[in-house]
């Protein structure tokens, strides 16, 4: 992950034409007429074997070796063998970022057996070329007149970014973003994306003023956890939406090996996705919709939707794709369907959707937007029109502009039909309103943008606190250990219960037999109702794949009230065991009371290891296979009690628990909990590979697990989200209290304390600290700085218990934002008032000091207001060195942590001081 060198890439003053000549199927010279065609100011170069002066009239050289200048940015056309010595060249000869078009690379082999594209790759790793490609169409600039591409058109200004894998995907495009005005900041295709990938784009993308959104095709994506971090920052302050194709096995261009329990990988993308904050669309048309509503419309106060239209039929099938969608009509008031009432017909239904009747004027339209304007509970409102004979549509058109102006409602239109209502869609364009041209995909974009608006909150949510992140976990993370040590990949069925009792979450009280005289023993001492349920070596491994023939045996016999039924019952089992696992070793019987949990519904719940991906928290039904994979969703790990009931929440079992549940809020509550509990476990214990606990039942006191499994890897892979770090936490003493504190990384759970903290400032350390006075801080406010990404920020807090006893509270906080390229971090620090005197302030910026500098961050830099003493004295205890900016009139704090290792380093630090 990093920017290095795409400064070059996006803003060359000069380029050089690898391969280009005049001949009209060159490729390199379709790129470069398309330069000239754009009116591209830099200087051009053509290097070309062959003995050519110039090119279309650019000057040509034979070599890379003659070029008599370094160009920012080389674009290489030639064949796919010659292609990583030409890359070769380029480095030596100072160039810094390559555009490689050359196609097939990663088909066409070299004599080390390997794709030609991996001697690319290692070709511009030794001399520092940051490589766009192979396979691509390459890059569009409209503001700088660049156009370094071999499409067929170029794309008009913008302030949206494009970034696609497929070149002939993004040909189409460019044809439909020009057809809709849609104008781009940045266009460019990754092709096989060997070097630059969407994570180094989006990161330089998410600090551009010009880019207000970026859109994103997507194909696979082969560093999740860089991507996952470069995309949750960029969604936080520009909309991302994304297009991801090979949604089934059969389109899978690169297939994905799937992890245990899981059937197809597009329902872990749309996970990977929804965690990311990007909204996630079905095809390059909904895209654009999307865009319409996401750019042109205010940030939605409520959900639910009105309609409007003059006839019966559009506002039906409105609300039909709305059900469909699971949106909601907004409900009228008493006083709105009054008001209305007085201008449409007697038979008007008095109900959303409104019929305005066919002919409707421009005059009903805009009184009817001004009643709904005055509802308070209408936020949004979608204006309908169809041909008639009657109105002049752009005349409507125009009332519901002005109408729509000043009010505080959401309003997005539907002219529907073609030929006869172009120039009002135009009307709307040029006045900001969304316009559409069926109801379904109105509707659609609408709740489009209701998705991102939910994603976006999950990205900001602080949830109350349920797992415990310090509770001291090393007994089990033994019995593991012990476990693999033997060569053993799986837990016996008592070491997975007691595993997940650990946690907290219950199980079922279960006695192990070795043999059917000891189930007889243990029955005689009961002498009440048992289950008895087989074990062997399969049935402990999690997710199993049965075959139609093994998804017919029986495991467990339950309510047993005699020997002979004990007899009869453990005979079957073993019979039927040995007939559907014959090579599975037999472990003993497990003998649980019956009636000790309610039952009902039934869940599936567990972890599992993508790959890729890394771990994965699913949830579903149990019961039979089919409605198990069915069901099943993902969640990536770590969760908390919001993101664990988000992922509940998409389960069919979901609807039922809430519909028929004696208790819904409470076996709601319990499912979420064991959620999180998973989701910790597989953190705190990551040689685990896969657990499920199937199925999870009810009783009074909550979710109770009933059969539970767990299998073991020695290489299991960390989660793409970086959890809490646990091992940064410090405890400390206060010279002058005695006071013991935590110095710890924040959590969102650290939310309503933060606040706390902050609103009991002095006005004049909130001026130090935020460079201007503050009196109020919203939730909204606070999250954002409790609710961070480890990989790219850290915030240590410390905090110390109340002295009423009710919890924690802060007193004082550092954080720093990490580039991209781990070159610098930007710090801030406060410790609350009372604290003054406590040295806590010292200790917090060692603390950070030290994090940064073992993670190799090379400069940590800062902006302090020039009165601000206490902070410039502690800068220059620290060895800070202090400057004053004329410019933004504050004073610049930079520290040297690790001394740079690389000239591009260098470069960038030079340019920054």
């Amino acid at each position: 992950m990093s920017t290095r060198y795409l400064e070059n890439l996006f803003n060359p003053d000069s380029i050089v034409v690898i391969g280009a000549s005049e001949r009209a199927d060159s490729l390199g010279g379709m790129v470069l007429r398309n330069l000239m065609g754009g009116e591209y100011a830099g200087r051009l170069l053509v290097v070309n074997r062959n003995d050519y002066d110039n090119v279309h009239g650019v000057p040509c050289v034979r070599k890379v070796s003659r070029m008599d200048f370094s160009p920012d940015l080389a674009i290489v056309c030639t064949p796919p063998d010659t292609v990583a010595r030409t890359i070769r060249r380029l480095g030596e000869a100072g160039v810094r970022t390559a555009i490689v078009m050359t196609g097939g690379m990663s088909r066409t082999h070299s004599k080390t057996g390997q794709p030609l594209m991996y001697a690319v790759r290692e070709a511009a790793r030794e001399t520092g070329v940051r490589v766009l490609g192979p396979n691509t169409i390459g890059l569009m600039v409209p503001k700088r007149n660049l156009n370094a591409t071999y499409a067929h058109m170029g794309v008009i200004p913008g302030r949206v970014a494009f970034i696609g894998q497929s070149g002939t995907i993004a040909s189409s495009v460019i044809d439909w973003a020009f057809a809709r005005g849609v104008g781009f900041s940045y266009f460019l295709t990754l092709g096989d994306g060997m070097d630059i990938d969407h994570d180094d784009l989006i990161d330089y993308l998410a600090q551009d003023a010009q880019t207000r959104a970026i859109l994103l095709h997507i194909e696979n994506v082969p560093n999740p956890s860089r991507f996952m971090s470069a995309v949750r920052a960029a969604s936080r302050t520009k909309p991302v939406i994304a297009v991801k194709s090979g949604r089934v096995p059969e389109s899978e261009w690169v297939p994905h090996v799937l992890p245990a329990g899981v059937t197809r990988s597009d329902p872990i993308y749309d996970a990977m996705l929804q965690r990311a904050g990007v909204l996630r669309v079905d095809g390059l048309g909904q895209m654009f919709d999307a865009l319409e509503t996401l750019t042109r419309m205010r940030p939605l106060r409520r959900e639910g939707l009105v309609i409007m239209a003059n006839g019966v039929g559009p506002g039906v099938l409105a609300v039909d794709r709305l059900d469909h969608l699971e949106g909601e009509l907004a409900r009228l008031s008493d006083q709105t369907v009054k008001a209305l009432a007085g201008l449409l017909p007697s038979y008007w239904t008095r109900r959303n959707p409104i019929d305005l009747n066919y002919d409707a004027s421009p005059e009903l339209y805009s009184r009817v937007i001004q009643i709904l304007a005055r509802d308070p509970e209408v936020a949004n409102v979608l204006v309908m029109y169809s041909p008639s004979l009657t109105e002049d549509n752009l005349q409507i058109a125009d009332a519901v502009i002005h109408a729509a102006k000043g009010t505080r409602l959401n309003v997005f239109t539907c002219w529907l039909g073609q030929s006869t209502v172009m120039d009002s869609r135009e009307e709307f364009y040029r006045a900001g309103l969304p316009s559409f041209f069926s109801p379904e995909k109105a509707v659609t974009a609408f709740m489009q943008h209701i998705r991102h608006q939910r994603v976006q909150r999950l990205l900001t949510e602080t949830p109350e606190s349920f797992t415990d992140h310090f509770i001291d976990r090393s007994v089990t993370r033994r019995v593991v250990r012990h476990a693999l040590s033997a060569g053993r990949y799986h837990l016996s069925n008592r070491e997975a219960r007691d595993l997940i009792a650990d946690y907290g979450i219950s199980t079922i009280e279960t006695m192990y037999c070795d043999d059917m005289d000891e189930v007889l023993e243990l029955f005689a001492v009961e002498r009440r109702p048992v289950d008895v349920t087989i074990i062997h070596e399969q049935v402990c491994h999690p997710f199993l794949n049965l075959s139609p023939t093994q998804r017919r045996y029986k495991g467990t016999i339950q309510k047993l009230n005699s020997e002979q039924a004990i007899i009869e019952a453990c005979r079957f089992l073993m019979e039927d065991y040995q007939f559907h696992f014959p090579k599975s070793g037999f472990l003993g019987f497990a003998v649980q009371r019956s009636y000790q949990h309610v039952g009902g519904i039934e869940f599936s719940v567990g972890i599992t290891r993508d790959p890729v991906f890394g771990p994965l928290v699913v949830c579903g039904a149990a019961g039979a296979q089919i409605n198990i994979m069915t069901d099943r969703q993902i969640a990536l790990p770590p969760l908390n009690m919001v993101l664990a009931r988000e992922l509940l929440r998409r389960t069919y079992m979901y609807k039922l628990l809430k519909e028929h549940s004696l208790k819904p809020d409470e076996d709601i509550r319990a499912v979420t909990e064991t959620l999180v509990t998973l989701s910790q476990i597989v953190i705190d214990i990551p040689e685990i590979k896969g657990l499920e606990i199937s199925p999870l039942l009810f009783n009074e006191q909550g979710a109770v697990a009933v059969n539970i499994a767990v299998n073991l890897s020695d290489h299991a892979g960390k989660p793409i989200i970086q959890p809490y770090p646990r091992e940064l936490e410090e405890w400390i003493v206060l010279p002058k209290s005695g006071r013991r504190v935590i110095i710890r990384p924040v959590l969102a759970e650290d939310e309503p304390a933060h606040r706390v903290f902050h609103e009991r400032q002095s006005p004049e350390s909130i001026r130090y600290r935020f460079f201007q006075y503050r009196k109020h801080f919203s939730r909204e406010d606070v999250a954002q700085m409790v609710q961070i990404d480890y990989d790219r920020e850290m915030v240590f807090i410390a905090n110390a218990p109340r002295e009423d006893g009710e919890g924690e509270e802060t007193l004082g906080t550092v954080r720093t934002w990490t580039d991209a390229d781990n070159l610098q971090c930007e710090f801030a620090v406060m410790v609350h008032d009372k604290m003054k005197g406590e040295g806590l302030g010292v200790t917090l910026m060692h603390k950070m000091i030290d994090y940064c500098r073992a993670r190799g961050t090379v400069e940590m830099v800062g902006n302090v207001l020039p009165d601000n003493r206490p902070m410039l004295s502690l800068a220059e205890h620290l060895g800070f060195e202090v400057k004053y900016n004329l410019e933004e009139e504050v004073m610049d704090l930079r520290l040297v942590l690790n001394e740079p290792q690389k000239e591009w380093q260098r470069e960038r630090l030079g340019k920054d001081t």
